[in-house]
């Protein structure tokens, strides 16, 4: 039951930041934002489940709640998805490659020096 509170309260702080981040940046292509969002969930996502338990004497329910809770609600695969169909709809084809190879792609890229960057700051063995 700790691990499920430990969600719900991580997840109103990340979906609190994302809408936050929604309001301040108001840009004309807004769907840019949800790849850079994305893109540092998944670097942080790396972070909090290799090199925070590791450095911090943190319980399993509060990294289940910052990694499922906190950066599984800041980021969205429903958002990505959804905007991918409006921009399709809009005939957009060559910007719908852009956007599911940039999110993706660098998404990946974000997670990969995530856990680059996670064993280089952990002692030999700990990964």
């Amino acid at each position: 039951m700790k691990k499920v509170f430990a969600i719900i309260i991580f997840a109103l702080l990340g979906g609190g930041l994302r809408e936050w981040l929604n309001l301040l940046v108001s840009w004309p292509q807004h769907f840019w934002l949800t790849v850079l969002i994305n893109i540092t969930g998944a670097f942080l996502l790396s972070l909090v489940t290799t090199l925070l338990p590791a450095k911090l004497p943190l319980s399993e329910s509060v990294i289940t709640g910052m990694s499922v809770g906190l950066i599984g609600s800041f980021t969205t695969f429903s958002t990505f998805t959804f905007e991918t169909l409006q921009l399709m709809q809009q005939g957009h084809s060559v910007l719908v490659l852009a956007y599911i190879s940039a999110s993706l792609g660098l998404g990946l890229l974000a997670g990969i020096a995530g856990n680059l960057l996670s064993t280089h700051w952990l002692p030999e063995g700990k990964f």
